[in-house]
């Protein structure tokens, strides 16, 4: 969903300074529930202590008397009534919204006045699990949502720290409101939420005693798809997506133990492995034998120029998310493989060319 946010700002410093804590006990409950009143949430659903307390607090309802939908989708102008009304139970400020065209208008309205400001293409869109984090961490203060959990930053696995919305998700995350999807934390951030789901962090939200404590488990090293190689249509040369896929499947067993390695660790490990099959006599020089100067050539053939053990180390460098360049592409020339570091330099990474380290000058080879 295309959106803009043109404007988000923290709570006002008065609400955190004249307002108490959000505690349970000191909410107005201002709907009655009653067990079966809604025939999709039986006793033993998922979410079904989190659909009453939404409920009872009046942050959300069903779509009739009788049915909450579970399962359907929520609108971004849903998801800021329930930050409005959220927000409106912790300042005790009795808001009332009065009906409007469009119908979300007094929310809209509602939110400027609190200093939360949200702007949107379509209020109308499915809202994103981004999106609701992001609307939902802007209805409370810090103080009504403390860290219980340890969750360092980057530790989510699809929410690197500039993501959109990850400080928001980060905040939701140690307070217990997010969770993830599995034992690594995965947020999945431009999936949709369902009711329930929304139910069940908006109750939490609501209601700390509902809050999780949790550890994340370090998630298992994922290697770079196949199709989302940087340099793949170098690489793959004149493989067939079968020749490319053993070559690819081999060169895990290269990467997957330098993982968790810093960039240069990385690259010496690539280095030191790919030269091993060379002086072991796993792979002989040629310039001439079928898929001399590709992975497949290298790492199931046997066979490689330096062009095929540049490419080969390409491979690795790309599923460890590491760009590079292939210095002498397609020349009668030595190849090998040049790779930005952390700090602006470039390092040469070469196995066959027997040096892994900084280069020199532009383009130099110390040995060569």
């Amino acid at each position: 969903m295309k959106r803009i946010v043109s404007s988000f700002f923290a709570l006002m410093m008065a609400f955190s300074l004249c307002v108490p804590a959000l505690a349970a006990d000191s909410l107005e409950k201002i709907n009655d529930y009653t067990a079966g009143q809604f025939a999709d949430v039986s006793e033993d659903l998922w979410c079904a202590d989190n659909i009453r307390t939404a409920y009872e607090f009046g942050l959300m309802g069903g779509v009739s008397d009788t049915y909450f939908d579970v399962d359907s989708s929520l609108t971004v102008a849903q998801t800021i009534v329930m930050a409005c009304r959220l927000h409106s139970i912790y300042t005790e400020d009795h808001a009332e919204f009065s009906q409007a065209t469009p119908w979300y208008q007094p929310y809209l309205d509602y939110a400027a006045e609190a200093g939360i400001l949200w702007e949107f293409y379509d209020y109308n869109a499915p809202v994103t699990r981004a999106d609701f984090a992001v609307i939902l961490s802007g209805s409370l203060p810090e103080e009504a949502l403390p860290a219980i959990n340890d969750i360092a930053d980057g530790a989510i696995p699809d929410v690197p720290e500039d993501l959109y919305g990850a400080e928001a998700v980060y905040r939701l995350y140690r307070a217990g409101i997010l969770t993830g999807n599995d034992a690594y934390g995965t947020f999945t951030p431009n999936s949709a939420i369902t009711r329930g789901a929304a139910a069940a962090l908006v109750s939490r939200m609501a209601d700390p005693s509902l809050r999780k404590s949790f550890t994340l488990e370090e998630a298992p090293f994922q290697p770079v798809p196949v199709e989302q190689l940087q340099n793949l249509s170098s690489l793959r040369r004149k493989c067939t997506d079968a020749q490319f896929q053993a070559a690819y499947d081999a060169a895990l067993a290269v990467v997957e133990p330098l993982a968790d390695l810093s960039r240069e660790e990385q690259l010496y490990g690539i280095a030191v492995a790919l030269r091993y099959m060379a002086d072991s006599g796993q792979v002989s020089y040629s310039t001439s034998a079928d898929h001399y100067n590709d992975p497949y050539g290298y790492f199931v053939l046997g066979v490689s120029s330096c062009a095929g053990c540049t490419r080969a180390t390409g491979l690795c460098l790309n599923m460890l998310g590491i760009p590079y360049e292939h210095v002498n592409e397609n020349q009668w020339s030595h190849q090998w493989c040049r790779v930005p570091m952390d700090d602006g330099t470039y390092w040469i990474c070469d196995a066959y060319g027997l040096y892994c380290g900084p280069e020199p000058a532009p383009y130099q080879h110390p040995y060569l």
